[in-house]
């Protein structure tokens, strides 16, 4: 069976963002916040808990490598490009030692005495949220592209590498399926890349998750163009995004897709394309 690969030292497995940073991005929900922010900070919490977990007594381990591409106005860009190396994917033990900055944010934590307390605590934040321009979504998958064809090159027996991508828009640089489905071909010995991508928006409404066919989806074209640019889960996804969302029926042969989702699923949504976090040994 595919996707069995261990994650380890010798053979880690790689996960690269793509965050539309274009000036829709920028707008502000009922609640007051703005996609860019909240997608900001889901994927710093998402490296920062995987620079925990990979944190042993002999230091941080590199079980993985991670890449962050933003792209807006007429290009794409290594979101991470202060952490020290020239590859766009970074491994995690750098990524450990070098965020952009360490912001002062509170958190509520139990008081043992049957209430909460907020406490302040040091985030560590390594992508700024930012939101100008138009949507050069080609740029950013071509460039994913050339990143992950080098990856798999390198770590033939690793677990299959990832990419997720989130927007809320369409393309304003051509048509990106083509450079989707080359990404998709990308293959270790284990399998497969596996290729997320999210549409999200300001909304309470629950969004489109996991479908399996096109039925399932509005008669639109950024919607259909997304569903067709997106893997097929594998049952170990699969089972996962059971897990995150037991209020949703999503059946095997399920796309890595969500359309039109809130920013509370966008969250839930990027905790099961970072499965292999939680896989490292």
């Amino acid at each position: 069976m595919s996707y069995q690969a261990e994650i380890s030292r010798r053979n880690p497995t790689a996960i690269l963002f793509l965050i539309d940073q274009s000036a829709s991005m920028g707008r502000v929900c009922p609640d007051g916040l703005t996609p860019a922010h909240v997608l900001a900070d889901a994927v710093n919490r998402l490296i920062g808990e995987a620079v925990l977990k990979c944190s042993k007594d002999d230091g941080v381990r590199d079980y993985f490598f991670v890449g962050v591409i933003t792209y807006s106005g007429q290009e794409a860009s290594d979101a991470l490009s202060h952490v020290p190396g020239d590859d766009l994917l970074k491994p995690i033990s750098l990524l450990a030692d070098h965020p952009l900055r360490l912001e002062e944010r509170t958190k509520l934590v139990v008081d043992g005495a049957g209430g909460v307390i907020e406490r302040k605590i040091k985030f560590p934040v390594w992508v700024a949220p930012a939101a100008a321009g138009e949507t050069p979504m080609c740029h950013a998958f071509r460039l994913a592209y050339q990143t992950m064809g080098l990856w798999v090159l390198d770590h033939p027996t690793s677990f299959p590498p990832t990419v997720i991508h989130v927007t809320d828009g369409e393309p304003t640089d051509g048509d990106p399926r083509e450079l989707a489905l080359m990404l998709q071909q990308l293959a270790t010995d284990d399998g497969n890349l596996l290729l997320y991508n999210l549409h999200v928006r300001c909304d309470v409404e629950a969004g489109i998750l996991f479908p399996a066919t096109l039925d399932e989806l509005p008669d639109h074209q950024s919607a259909q163009l997304l569903f067709e640019m997106s893997s097929r889960l594998p049952e170990l996804i699969v089972q996962a995004a059971r897990a995150e969302f037991p209020d949703r029926t999503i059946v095997d042969g399920a796309r890595a897709y969500g359309y039109n989702a809130p920013l509370v699923e966008a969250i839930k949504f990027l905790n099961v394309g970072t499965l292999p976090f939680n896989l490292g040994r």
